[in-house]
């Protein structure tokens, strides 16, 4: 499913700078120093408790994955990283053998007697164990529910004993064949599931360490990545420096064969990874401070949300251009969806006028004034949940709730929600209609909340707002306690059923945050995750979409480039898919020579 992005504009970064005092005895001279802001700082670092792309693109730099994306190749292609081969693949689809790299090694800990501890085939079936844990109550559980032979099964009998998952007890789908080598047998052919290898979800984890750490576990993970924790304040601050343990990696070593040959003169040609010393990480509500902060060069990229305080039409504006800050244009990994609780009294449900209010809703949405006034004309529409360029997406699709204020209002009173005496409408049964919605406590979340409000008073619908930090938004939208709020999915894989998968009734709980319930949806979905790319498949999206446009559970949003401003040191920022950080791709200005490249 799509990695939840926690409002994306609840951003970036303060002009001043609060540092933990203490930092681990690992901790290295600042070096290389990178500062960024992020839209929102992670509150855990425990992968199976992630609930935003942020906290992933952070985790991407702590632990190792088996595989990587290729952050040049569109589409999407990915290289080995923990693993030492592509996986190998059976021709039914089911069985994936994965070979992991000797020699990486974990950083020291007590639970290591204080020395380093190599990583092996174990620490990837833990971690997969780990994500059904009845005990540990992943968010994420939906990544993994249904799909390894054997663990579901493990997991019904954990939860229904009241304890947590037995991780000695064999699992049909995870065998560790030898010290480096894990077979993976799945319930159902999957032709994806070797991007759930890439996903920190699924990296190696120190069983020994999470159970001499316990809960402390979130702020004291150890990995194997390029980087360590230095210091952390949840949801406020972070600090990782260079891994003294990490192995030589190079930037080719992130690229298929192709890229390789296309990038003959790149910035990072010949560079070893991680190219920074140490990463500082900050967010801060407002983004006008956030710029303000990379004026002044106390931080040194920061996405860029509300457009027009750095854009000049599609050109960065002519003062700070001459500061020497820079624009990167990075096509959208993101989908910004306009989501409704089905849960909730007023705008949920699946009655006629439940539906009736949720697609007027839809319907009052100027796609044109949205790119207009809050995009600065950066963006374009979306008519559809699967983005363009990625497998799934309807080519010539047009909804049938696109902007359309007239079809709203007449929707609205073939469904009796008639106006009152202040003009505003009123529900079927005479009682006042209010929409509630959550929003952010940003700047940018204002403007949209304003937007909002704009466009549902064009229909006659009042519309109330509550406030609430990213955190508490993402944890309110998890339960389904809400009304309507916007929120932004990342592609953890790029594929169309991973946006799909939110709104699956298996993910109700975790990420189906609109509760959304239809056993038609559910079936077409789940065909279309064993189904190769071919018009049967294509058939099978144009179901799933057709479903959400008539129950109308969320509404997408229109969508632009990802915009992010640097000062002119930094090289990269080289994002994939899902993720527009890419901590260990980035560098920065070196006056050295970079190595020679293999």
């Amino acid at each position: 499913m799509a990695l939840r992005t926690a409002c994306i504009d609840a951003m970036a970064v303060c002009a001043a700078w609060l540092l933990c005092a203490s930092a681990p005895a690992f901790a290295q001279p600042p070096g290389k120093v990178l500062r960024v802001g992020m839209p929102a700082t992670p509150t855990t670092l425990d992968p199976v408790r992630a609930e935003t792309a942020q906290e992933n693109m952070v985790m991407a730099g702590i632990y190792d994955t088996l595989y990587a994306f290729d952050p040049l190749t569109r589409p999407a292609a990915i290289v080995p990283l923990a693993a030492s081969a592509l996986p190998e693949v059976s021709a039914d689809l089911r069985t994936y053998v994965v070979r992991v790299r000797p020699g990486i090694r974990f950083t020291p800990h007590p639970a290591f007697g204080g020395k380093p501890r190599e990583l092996t085939a174990a620490d990837f079936a833990y971690a997969m164990r780990r994500v059904l844990d009845p005990k540990v109550r992943s968010p994420n559980v939906s990544y993994l529910e249904g799909k390894i032979e054997g663990l579901d099964a493990l997991a019904r009998q954990a939860k229904d004993a009241g304890r947590a998952i037995d991780y000695d007890a064999p699992v049909a789908g995870l065998t560790i064949v030898d010290r480096y080598t894990l077979r993976i047998r799945l319930a159902a052919p999957d032709p994806l599931f070797s991007y759930v290898l890439t996903w920190p979800l699924t990296a190696g984890i120190a069983r020994e360490v999470v159970e001499a750490e316990g809960d402390a576990y979130a702020q004291h993970p150890v990995g194997t990545g390029g980087f360590v924790v230095a210091s952390f304040t949840p949801g406020q601050h972070l600090t990782l420096v260079r891994n003294p343990e990490f192995r030589p990696l190079y930037w080719e070593d992130l690229l298929t064969p192709r890229s390789r040959a296309a990038t003959s003169g790149h910035p990072m040609r010949g560079r070893k990874l991680p190219a920074v010393d140490r990463v500082e990480l900050f967010s801060t509500p407002e983004s006008s401070a956030e710029l303000l902060a990379l004026r002044t060069g106390e931080v040194d990229l920061i996405m860029l949300h509300s457009v027009e305080l750095a854009m000049q039409g599609d050109r960065l504006k002519p003062e700070l251009a001459r500061e020497g800050l820079q624009v990167v244009h990075d096509a959208s990994p993101l989908t910004l969806m306009l989501f409704f609780s089905m849960r909730d009294p007023v705008v949920g449900g699946n009655s006629n006028e439940k539906i009736a209010l949720r697609r007027a809703i839809h319907l009052a949405f100027d796609d044109d004034e949205w790119v207009r006034v809050i995009d600065g004309g950066l963006s374009k529409p979306r008519q559809q949940l699967v983005p363009p360029g990625v497998e799934g997406h309807l080519a010539g699709y047009r909804s049938p709730n696109r902007f359309d204020r007239a079809a709203a209002n007449a929707l609205l009173d073939r469904f009796a929600y008639k106006r009152g005496p202040d003009g505003y409408r009123r529900n079927p049964d005479g009682s006042a209609l209010t929409v509630s919605a959550l929003s952010g406590i940003s700047g940018a979340s204002r403007t949209r909340a304003e937007f909002t409000k704009r466009m549902l008073d064009r229909i006659a619908v009042r519309v109330v707002f509550e406030a609430a930090p990213a955190a508490e938004r993402v944890r309110r939208m998890n339960q389904c306690s809400y009304g309507m709020g916007f929120m932004d999915l990342g592609l953890g894989a790029p594929d169309g059923t991973d946006l799909m998968g939110n709104f699956v009734s298996k993910a109700i709980g975790g990420w189906n945050i609109s509760c959304y319930s239809d056993p038609v949806f559910d079936a077409a979905y789940e065909k279309a995750v064993v189904t190769p790319p071919g018009p049967d498949r294509t058939e099978l999206f144009r179901t799933m979409q057709a479903r959400l446009d008539a129950y109308a559970p969320a509404r997408p949003i229109p969508v632009g480039d990802v915009l992010l401003l640097k000062r002119g040191h930094v090289v990269g920022p080289f994002g994939t898919i899902g993720d527009w950080l890419q901590l260990m791709t980035l560098g920065v200005d070196d006056p050295r020579p970079a190595r020679p490249s293999r």
